[in-house]
């Protein structure tokens, strides 16, 4: 809903970017679901046990050590220098998909039956993740790789955190800086040979989509000499020597390996591109592309869904929504359209914060309200605090909200980074489920207590990276809980909740209705602006997110929320009055993010022991 969307889709990006073991497909047999899960009752040989325990998580380190070798941002998190932005290239990812489908025989040839509850999960995980790997290559050609949410990621948020892990000190780290810097120039060349390995193969990058890809490298090509500069305080440890060879190292890579290759990729991609480039979006229109969406679609959301399906429920939760909010208005004995309404809102000075400390006092406000609640719904918390911070004011432009920034052992506590800019222009109408989402019991409640799991292996204490369907889902799910505990009770501020679901639940009949049904654009922009609270500028920029930067991507969001209802509905309906929503909930977040159809069976596995 927020930039936190955003940002864990940058990040999935990122890891994407540089190692397709990130994806994810949905798994035949759930833990305990499968005709190899060992029956209630029997002891299994703790012998085989241990030997099968063993080897899944020898697969498993293996698999995390070839991500984070693989990753720029991985490294990023483990503090690791960026030597390299990572191989984008088909001949990799055909690799890759050959070694995935190695390691998936040896994961197969493990009995899971013979294996823990904690480890089938862990199991399944994997299997989804290789699975999907070895399918990859197929799809390879229709990502775009020059867009503002593949390209702008790697460039404005990746390649300074690189940049800035260097510490100069020998003769040899500046070689290594210059050889990051060489890499760029590789990186953007690759760019540019997927673009023509795409258009030989009858995809082009829409024309309305390629402004944006434009501007990213424009912007990179002229910021890449202050980028790559090096600020004389950091250079202390070398000689006069060493530092004015860097710094002619530094001017000589960027004039003449990074700033040719961009020339070349922009070249490419001007007005002769453009002439060739279609006016529709989505990708459906691609040969090969109605598979490529269906493979999408199962990475995204970890569910085999039919598109039309999904187009179908999005208008059928739009529909009733829009009856809800129908009904508030009537409450409200307002008797004009939606519209004027919604203008009505904008205008609205009580929805409007006049400093960035009170937009803080207003989200500590509600987070106050949850806490008396939480030990009702709640009974596995993490041990990290949680607050809100502005984000640096030089970051505030390119993001229209924030997002949640996880606990590190740098910054302890975990964050909502607010955007404090601009504020007569960002009504707070949903600022209670904004930040339920972000913080508590959203975000805040699964990463930090992943994070803190010591039972997990690394590879599943960063699984909420690569299951967006699950992250999302719960975030969603936990800042509709505000609901149960009549925290939101006004009018205004239900309608603001019915205004944050009719935002994802749009995606549902936009993102299929583009890359499934070949809407044109501005069918997608027409109905989006009917019936959200977006502006036409958030909806020029969302209708391409899921047309051309992610699609599929924004599909998880409100099916991993209605999937955890479906889930927690069923076991209502199974427990009667034994349920007990606490061990619910430490049922869903106590072992971490996961494919939602393995989590329907672990939470069903874990709910009948209680």
């Amino acid at each position: 809903m927020t930039d936190l969307l955003r940002s864990h889709a940058l990040v999935a990006l990122a890891i994407l970017g540089a190692l397709v073991l990130t994806g994810c497909a949905e798994t035949g047999d759930a833990p305990d679901a499968g005709s190899q899960a060992a029956p209630e009752g029997t002891a299994p040989d703790s012998v085989a046990v241990e030997r099968g325990s063993a080897a899944l998580l020898a697969i498993a380190d293996r698999t995390m050590a070839k991500m984070v070798d693989a990753s720029p941002y991985l490294q990023l998190l483990e503090g690791r220098r960026i030597e390299s932005l990572g191989d984008n290239s088909f001949a990799y990812v055909e690799a890759e998909a050959a070694s995935a489908g190695a390691a998936l025989e040896d994961l197969q040839a493990i009995d899971a039956s013979r294996l823990s509850h904690d480890d089938r999960i862990t199991y399944a995980i994997l299997e989804s993740v290789l699975q999907s790997a070895t399918e990859y290559p197929a799809h390879f050609w229709h990502k775009f790789n020059v867009t503002p949410y593949a390209a702008g990621t790697v460039f404005s948020s990746v390649l300074p955190s690189a940049l800035g892990t260097y510490r100069f000190e020998t003769e040899a780290d500046g070689e290594a800086y210059l050889g990051l810097l060489r890499d760029l120039a590789r990186y953007v060349t690759d760019d540019l040979t997927r673009l023509k390995g795409q258009e030989e193969r009858g995809i082009l990058l829409p024309k309305p989509a390629i402004p944006g890809a434009r501007t990213v490298f424009e912007a990179l090509r002229a910021g890449i000499g202050n980028l790559a500069a090096v600020a004389p305080e950091r250079l202390s440890g070398l000689t006069a020597e060493q530092q004015a060879a860097l710094s002619a190292g530094i001017e000589s890579v960027v004039s003449e390996q990074v700033i040719p290759s961009i020339d070349a990729l922009l070249d490419y991609m001007g007005d002769d591109y453009a002439a060739r480039a279609p006016e529709a979006v989505g990708l459906g229109q691609y040969p090969g592309g109605p598979a490529a969406y269906r493979f999408a679609i199962r990475q995204e959301t970890t569910m085999d869904l039919d598109p039309e399906d999904i187009h179908e429920r999005g208008l059928a939760y739009m529909a009733d929504i829009q009856q809800q909010m129908q009904a508030i208005r009537d409450e409200l004995e307002f008797e004009g359209t939606a519209e004027e309404f919604h203008d009505r809102m904008r205008e609205d000075p009580r929805l409007y914060a006049k400093t960035p400390e009170e937009v803080e006092e207003r989200y500590m406000a509600y987070i106050r309200e949850v806490e008396p609640h939480i030990p009702d719904y709640f009974s596995v918390l993490p041990e990290a605090p949680y607050g809100v911070k502005r984000l640096d004011p030089a970051a505030e432009p390119g993001m229209t909200f924030g997002f949640y920034q996880p606990p590190s052992p740098a910054s302890p506590r975990g964050n909502y980074r607010y955007n404090g800019s601009k504020l007569e222009s960002r009504p707070m109408v949903w600022t209670g489920p904004l930040i339920f989402h972000e913080l508590v019991p959203g975000h805040h409640f699964h990463i930090a207590l992943q994070r803190e799991s010591e039972a997990s292996t690394e590879l599943r204490k960063l699984s909420s990276l690569f299951y967006a369907a699950f992250t999302e889902g719960w975030a969603n799910y936990a800042a509709s809980l505000a609901l149960e505990m009549g925290i939101l009770d006004d009018p205004y501020e239900r309608y603001g909740w019915l205004l944050f679901d009719a935002f994802i639940a749009n995606r549902l009949v936009v993102d299929t209705g583009m890359n499934h049904f070949g809407w044109p654009r501005e069918k997608a922009m027409a109905y989006m602006l009917a019936n959200t609270f977006s502006s036409e500028e958030e909806t020029a920029t969302e209708t391409l997110r899921y047309s051309t930067d992610m699609p599929a991507q924004a599909l998880a969001y409100k099916l991993g929320l209605e999937k955890i209802r479906e889930i927690r509905a069923a076991q209502e309906a199974k427990l009667g009055e034994a349920f007990d929503i606490r061990n619910f909930h430490a049922a869903v977040l106590g072992s971490g993010a996961m494919p939602l159809p393995v989590l329907e069976a672990h939470v069903d596995r874990t709910m009948s022991r209680h």
